[in-house]
């Protein structure tokens, strides 16, 4: 684990991935992330348009080695992606979904939904295609989205959901035994999606501040880190940032007041 978090916390989890995948690591560390790109990349398609990738690559465009975060961002962010691939869901759910993350309660969420005006960004398997949900019927499709991320938990923490979920991919890999996550760690990805399956009209999870606080990410913070979760959500879903492809890996931006560049631009 303590590799993993070096690998995925650092601004460097694209193309660290993208390195496993290429060695042949991933299908034993992380396994059903490694299943998802080898199904979505046949034919040898270029992963640009992937939306694991993309989440990755925004998360990446955050941190870097002085501002890394905590591992259950890294680990939520993975068990939000899988649940979608299992799962596929209306686009205004997950960026509600995403919203309430980030803002941290629904009512701002709603105001938000309400004057945003940004293309809808579907991803394949992830999405289902065109939105239909009325703002009115959101409140329990993204509490049940949330209870359903919460549940693909057991994916990262234990080997029978993992090899279970394998199962689901046309050429399911063989499974090692081995999961990436502790139930410790279980028990704190939990807390981050705690609230959100149930009343999200009394949900509070406001921070008082706008920016990122990195002493806070790099110490597991809940609020910190459901703040820059959402943030990764949104950027993806609203497709503002490009996102780096195995061909076509520049330098990211500098992370927004850091003094060392993003550990991307190394690779």
């Amino acid at each position: 684990m303590m590799e993993m978090n070096y690998i995925m916390s650092y601004g460097a989890a694209a193309p660290s991935v993208r390195l496993l995948r290429k060695y042949g690591l991933l299908d034993i560390l992380l396994p059903f992330q490694s299943a998802y790109l080898s199904e979505q990349m046949k034919g040898g398609s270029s992963d640009r348009h992937l939306m694991l990738m993309k989440l990755l690559s925004n998360l990446d465009r955050l941190l870097s080695a002085d501002r890394p975060c905590h591992s259950s961002l890294w680990l939520a962010l993975l068990a939000f992606h899988s649940t979608l691939v299992i799962y596929p869901q209306d686009t205004l759910v997950i960026r509600a979904f995403a919203a309430v993350l980030y803002f941290g309660t629904w009512e701002t969420t709603v105001k938000f939904l309400r004057e945003e005006v940004g293309a809808e960004v579907p991803f394949a398997p992830e999405t289902m295609g065109p939105s239909r949900t009325k703002l009115d019927c959101l409140k329990e499709q993204t509490s049940h989205l949330a209870s359903l991320v919460n549940s693909s938990v057991d994916i990262l923490t234990c080997p029978h959901d993992l090899e279970q979920s394998l199962a689901r991919f046309s050429e399911p890999l063989q499974f090692s035994g081995v999961v990436v996550a502790s139930n410790n760690d279980r028990k704190k990805l939990s807390a981050v999606f705690e609230g959100l399956a149930s009343d999200l009209h009394s949900y509070d999870g406001r921070r008082g501040m706008r920016g990122i606080d990195y002493s806070s990410l790099k110490l597991g913070d809940l609020a910190e880190v459901r703040f820059v979760l959402g943030k990764v959500i949104m950027d993806t879903m609203y497709d503002k940032l490009p996102c780096e492809s195995t061909e076509d890996e520049g330098a990211a931006a500098d992370v927004a007041g850091g003094s060392l560049p993003p550990l991307s631009a190394l690779f």
